[in-house]
């Protein structure tokens, strides 16, 4: 075979690897990027939701009713004049007035036939429904606000259930305290997942690692180049995932309006930059633990990792 043709071998064989190597190094890239955006949006994910837990709280409770029962038949100023009084408690978010016979219609739909005929008169009477704000929804302060709206002319009974504002602080407590122990636990994992990540992609690197080594390159010049491209990756990873968390919270938007009232847009913005630094700082520690890891080990152990 004529020496040209074996060298045009050698090189159209020589392009052929490297093209091999660069595909896989590319989604060796690919593949690690991913993996961290998809820890980064569970981390992102569960920052937003310790962020919104207050508003969650508020909108939990705000939507808590406490029901005022109104003593005898009102005209239509009285009603008014009452109304006016209550609206002004510093306790107060909304006071809504419900008749008697709006409640009748209720208990039909409810029961399946009017209560008025079976017992001869309508057992409803007129009441006020109260949303409290957030800070008196507690089973303390609610003791005082049902004696202050007691001592009111004309107020009959002030109905809530004890049960169920209990149930709501405790969860909401429990909650909290959930979160944040999920949120560390997705701290420590995330690094994990993200170090054993970043050290298969830079274990088919090994021997370029230990050869820039023996020609006598410095740890930090042999370090380097792994943590430019992989802070890098965290860049793009803490970019995916935050486009996942702001689809999701827009799906939720359109589904649930009433989540705008919860999400604070800064608290949101607060979580995109968390997201960000977690990603360049989780891949920083991450790289620089995996390439130790080989600028630490002798030569002849590179063959029996």
């Amino acid at each position: 075979m004529p020496v040209i043709q074996i060298y045009n071998n050698k090189g159209i064989m020589s392009n052929k690897r490297r093209q091999i190597k660069s595909t896989t190094i590319f989604n060796a890239k690919v593949t690690t990027t991913i993996s961290i955006a998809l820890v980064l949006f569970l981390l992102g994910l569960t920052i937003l939701t310790a962020f919104t837990g207050r508003g969650i709280s508020a909108f939990v409770k705000e939507n808590l009713t406490i029901s005022v029962v109104i003593s005898g038949d009102m005209d239509k100023p009285s009603i008014d004049g009452l109304q006016t009084s209550i609206q002004k408690k510093k306790y107060v978010r909304s006071v809504h007035f419900v008749s008697k016979e709006e409640i009748k219609k209720q208990l039909i739909e409810d029961l399946g036939r009017d209560p008025e005929e079976v017992l001869g008169y309508n057992p409803a009477s007129d009441c006020f429904d109260i949303n409290l704000k957030p800070d008196y929804a507690n089973p303390d302060s609610m003791k005082i606000v049902e004696k202050d709206l007691k001592g009111l002319n004309l107020v009959k009974n002030v109905m809530y259930s004890a049960d169920d504002l209990r149930m709501v602080n405790t969860n909401l407590s429990r909650i909290s305290a959930g979160l944040l122990v999920l949120a560390i636990v997705l701290m420590v994992i995330s690094f994990a997942l993200i170090q054993n990540t970043i050290r298969l992609n830079i274990y088919s690197r090994r021997f370029l690692i230990n050869t820039m080594r023996l020609v006598g390159a410095t740890n930090s010049f042999i370090r380097k180049p792994f943590v430019t491209g992989m802070i890098v990756s965290g860049i793009l990873a803490a970019i995916l995932a935050n486009l996942g968390i702001l689809g999701l919270v827009y799906y939720f938007q359109q589904e649930y309006p009433d989540l705008l009232t919860i999400i604070d847009i800064n608290n949101l913005f607060i979580v995109f930059g968390a997201v960000l630094v977690l990603g360049i700082l989780l891949t920083l520690v991450a790289t620089v633990f995996a390439v130790n890891r080989y600028l630490r080990m002798k030569t002849d152990r590179f063959y029996y990792v």
